[in-house]
């Protein structure tokens, strides 16, 4: 539209000025030579814009004839520079999709039209890897070393094919050389950072830590922490190597600064702090690490700390640091072990019962143990909750990838990742219902008054499908038949079996109760019978369930006149 109005303007002023000068008549007058032209003004006009558009045409068509062989050759220069773009498009998708032919033929067609183009090299060298080709990687790499703009991207890659190797001399060379090289590669920095932790050069990584944070890679959180776990293992190995305690001094002391909340800096400071006489700082150091982590050697120490070394002194100072976090769950069973240890048997069990119902734990069912053995001496409590700790939910530990480890580590033992360590429950293990949760073959019931032993039979070694079954209910044995049989008669525990008798499993009756229907003529039939009977023509009676791991079994009560008898579990 706009195009149109600047038209339509320019034609009005060209008519606008033709007027103007046909209404003002002139003459131009040229000599040349013996020539002499007169022609009126506008014509004269008209005549010389003329010839200045000949002029510019004939110029225009002298040019497009002179540089016609290059216009050509760059006609096609670019058409051969698209082919090759669409090339190596077409084979980076491929090396994304993992089609191998097709990025290889793509590069190959890419390093032929377009040559040692940035984005050829990446391609190949993305195509050799897919192949596997780890030499044609690496030369495509060390290629891109030779030009400015492929620099970075060849260190990157050179880096990656030595974490590949296992050469970690070659990659922190490499990152070294690439956080050298510029602010863009940040991915150095954190890439040296991690494989000088992981080989436990702490001086290095501070450095290195140092730099990145000045380069904003990290945040101010982040760069405290990290900061705060290296100082910690260094102190760990000064006091490892035998150094002295004035020497770990500094170190924990900025690392608890840096971080209040690192358990591990805390308790090694209560240590070292306690032994130089500064027991004042090292409580304040533990106290603020239980604000932000309680933990159950955060506690030890403060009692360690503050304590003369009597139990009830050292209730005290924990119930003092558990009001820290009342409410949390570490608190509780700190203040709950400290109690037990001073034989505060009531406050003890008024903190480890209701925590037993919310959420049992191994160490929730060792200190009830302890507490029944302690405050009651009932063994048979203790048994129940010892058992019991083997299927309840695990305690918090150190976990890093997976791995559980009985103290505090700078580094994971799988990735070497600082600071990879957390206190929190483990990952659970599938749990394996079929397997008895006590091996009913070793375990041995006893009571405080005595033991009840089940003997077997040593000729009867399984139950066949025809035979029949005995089980306890309610202090008796009853036989179980099989489908389709009968069973014989009960028949009294303290009655004889005669040669004659049937070879049939029997009822064998564990009361002490006579059977009223008994008269005393058969009750002396039966004791001479007895007497007499063969103990080898006696069958036994197989159990098919034994008691549980804990329970002691029936209590055996006395009979007179009956021998005792004695039974193993098979």
């Amino acid at each position: 539209m706009i195009k149109t109005l600047i038209f339509i303007a320019l034609l009005l002023v060209i008519a606008f000025g033709g007027a103007w000068l046909a209404d003002r008549p002139g003459v131009v007058t040229v000599d040349w030579l013996d020539y002499r032209v007169e022609v009126t003004f506008l014509t004269g006009v008209v005549a010389f814009f003329t010839s200045l558009v000949v002029a510019i045409a004939i110029w225009i068509t002298i040019r497009t004839i002179w540089l016609s062989p290059k216009m050509v050759g760059g006609f096609f220069s670019s058409r051969r520079r698209d082919k090759g773009y669409k090339a190596l498009s077409t084979g980076m998708i491929a090396v994304g999709v993992g089609d191998l032919a097709l990025a290889q033929k793509q590069a190959a067609k890419a390093r032929k039209l377009i040559g040692q183009e940035p984005m050829t090299l990446m391609l190949e060298a993305q195509t050799a890897q897919l192949a596997g080709n780890v030499t044609k990687a690496r030369q495509s790499f060390e290629s891109m070393l030779d030009h400015d703009d492929t620099r970075a991207l060849g260190r990157r890659g050179l880096f990656i094919e030595a974490q590949r190797r296992g050469d970690g001399e070659e990659a922190m060379e490499m990152a070294r050389s690439a956080m050298e090289g510029g602010k863009s590669a940040n991915w150095a920095g954190a890439a040296l950072f991690d494989m000088q932790t992981a080989a436990g050069d702490w001086s290095a990584a501070l450095v290195t830590l140092s730099q990145n944070q000045s380069a904003k890679q990290i945040t101010k959180d982040e760069f405290r922490r990290k900061r705060a776990v290296i100082l910690t293992a260094q102190a760990q190995e000064v006091e490892q190597s035998g150094g002295s305690d004035q020497d770990m001094r500094p170190l924990l002391l900025e690392a608890t600064k840096l971080a209040p909340g690192l358990t591990a800096a805390a308790i090694l400071s209560s240590k070292v702090l306690k032994s130089l006489g500064e027991q004042r700082k090292a409580g304040k150091i533990v106290e603020a690490a239980w604000k932000q982590a309680p933990h159950p050697d955060l506690a030890i120490a403060y009692a360690d700390i503050k304590s003369d070394g009597t139990a009830l002194d050292r209730l005290k100072y924990v119930r003092s640091l558990t009001g820290l976090m009342p409410d949390d769950l570490e608190s509780k069973l700190a203040l709950a072990k400290a109690s037990l240890e001073a034989r505060e048997w009531i406050d003890a069990r008024a903190i480890l019962e209701p925590l037993a119902e919310e959420h049992l734990t191994p160490r929730i069912c060792m200190l009830m143990a302890q507490l029944e053995e302690g405050q009651e001496g009932d063994f048979g409590r203790v048994r129940e909750w010892l058992a019991r700790a083997v299927s309840a939910h695990r305690d918090p530990a150190w976990t890093a990838d997976g791995q559980v480890s009985e103290s505090w580590k700078p580094t994971s033992p799988v990735t070497g990742k600082l600071d990879a360590f957390e206190w929190k429950v483990p990952v659970q293990e599938l749990a394996n219902y079929d397997r008895p949760l006590i091996d009913a073959d070793n375990a041995e019931a006893t009571s405080d008054e005595e033991e009840v032993v089940l003997l077997a039979p040593s000729e009867v070694s399984e139950t066949k499908d025809d035979e029949a079954v005995a089980t306890v209910v309610d202090d008796k044995v009853e036989v179980l038949a099989p489908e389709g049989k009968e069973v014989e008669p009960e028949v009294e525990a303290d009655e004889p079996v005669s040669e004659d008798a049937d070879k049939e499993p029997i009822v064998v009756d564990a009361s002490d109760d006579e059977d009223d229907g008994k008269d005393s003529g058969e009750a002396e039939e039966s004791s001479e019978e007895k007497d007499i009977s063969d103990d080898e023509d006696q069958k036994e009676v197989e159990f098919a369930m034994p008691h549980a791991p804990d329970d002691p079994g029936p209590k055996k009560k006395e009979v007179p006149n009956t021998p005792e008898k004695r039974f193993r579990l098979f």
